[in-house]
């Protein structure tokens, strides 16, 4: 039998034990509060501080951000058009960028530079990418095609046009091909993309949740602290003001919401243009990059280091020959494609523009002005 003495005692324990246990506790709720304003607190400052940094530059940058081309009223927002060149030319090149790239306004101007004198130059930058302003609307094929034709239109740019689409521009210059041949002198493709190539991806893998993110980084930003965005001059290709201007705008505009929504629409706008077919009416010359081909491979520190790193753990390879193997595959059924390779990264007219504006010539003097 308990007596009434060791009752008392008891609860008295009980009680302290409890009040000790919910004095741990609220100071346990304390601390982690004070540790979730801090943490808050020091995210806003930061936050604050980087976005301030980032519109302070975009201030200073403006002085490099004009435009070389003009600006026409598309769907209700501005879009750029560059037109240069021999204005007596029978050939337009039709200028296309890739995606995902926002500086291509000048980073292709060395390479105009080599076609200019003997060709009519026009470079049209999609919505929300470079100068051309968000769209705010859906980035389909039909679209962004139509928005192509509209500026072009609008622009007094008339066809036909012998195309050049750089990277994943080769599916809207596809399907433009298949529905509007009529428009499309001939297509000269820069390491184009080619529907086949999306075959396997699945949207949520080529465009997942970090892409989505991404826009909101650079709204704020943060890609500014990182380096490896920003180009170099490694080839001495680009004067000093070509590249501050580069540079600009890629801190302005390097991942807006519509090349966001353009890659989100990727897969699909690539199953679209494959329900078509392969366009078998509109000759086309196409040009790939090769990094292990010399002499860049050689020049390159990155590409020669892993060529060398690749062949020595699998010597039996032939990593030369076996570069570009599926395209050239994919394209040796087609009678109206003629591919070929340069040496040099993805973006060759940031690498050798000669060379590039030189191959161009002779397709067009050979082939389309014969």
């Amino acid at each position: 039998m308990v007596c009434g003495g060791e009752i008392s005692l008891y609860k008295q324990f009980c009680s302290r034990y409890n009040k000790n246990i919910d004095m741990k506790l609220k100071n346990y709720l304390t601390i982690f509060i004070i540790f979730m304003i801090a943490t808050a607190v020091i995210n806003v400052v930061l936050f604050a501080v980087i976005y301030g940094n980032h519109q302070s530059k975009l201030k200073d940058e403006v002085a490099y951000l004009n435009a070389p081309g003009k600006f026409v009223e598309v769907n209700g927002h501005s879009m750029h058009v560059m037109i240069e060149g021999n204005e007596e030319s029978e050939v337009t090149l039709l200028f296309l960028h890739s995606a995902d790239v926002s500086d291509d306004s000048v980073a292709l101007a060395p390479l105009f530079k080599e076609l200019k004198d003997e060709y009519r130059i026009v470079f049209v930058e999609r919505s929300g990418v470079g100068f051309s302003e968000n769209s705010g609307s859906d980035r389909d094929i039909d679209t962004m095609l139509k928005e192509t034709r509209l500026a072009l239109e609008k622009a007094g740019v008339k066809g036909p046009y012998v195309v050049v689409p750089v990277g994943t521009a080769g599916l809207e210059v596809t399907y433009w091909a298949n529905m509007y041949p009529e428009e499309i002198q001939a297509v000269i493709g820069i390491n184009i993309t080619y529907p086949e190539q999306y075959a396997d991806i699945t949207t949520e893998e080529y465009c997942g949740f970090f892409d989505y993110l991404l826009v909101p980084f650079y709204k704020l930003g943060a890609h500014r602290f990182v380096t490896s965005i920003y180009p170099t001059n490694a080839y001495g290709v680009y004067t000093d003001t070509q590249m501050l201007t580069r540079k600009a705008l890629i801190s302005k505009s390097g991942f807006t919401e519509d090349m966001y929504c353009e890659n989100l629409a990727m897969v699909d706008n690539a199953n679209k243009v494959a329900e078509l077919g392969w366009p078998a009416n509109v000759n086309m010359y196409l040009i790939y990059a090769k990094p292990l081909m010399e002499p860049y491979r050689s020049t390159d520190e990155s590409v020669s280091a892993s060529y060398k790193s690749a062949v020595e753990d699998n010597p039996e390879v032939d990593y030369i020959t076996a570069y570009n193997e599926s395209v050239r595959e994919y394209f040796e059924d087609k009678g109206n494609v003629t591919v070929e390779e340069m040496a040099g990264p993805a973006r060759l007219y940031t690498y050798n523009p000669k060379e590039l504006g030189e191959m161009i010539k002779g397709y067009i003097e050979g082939q389309i002005l014969q």
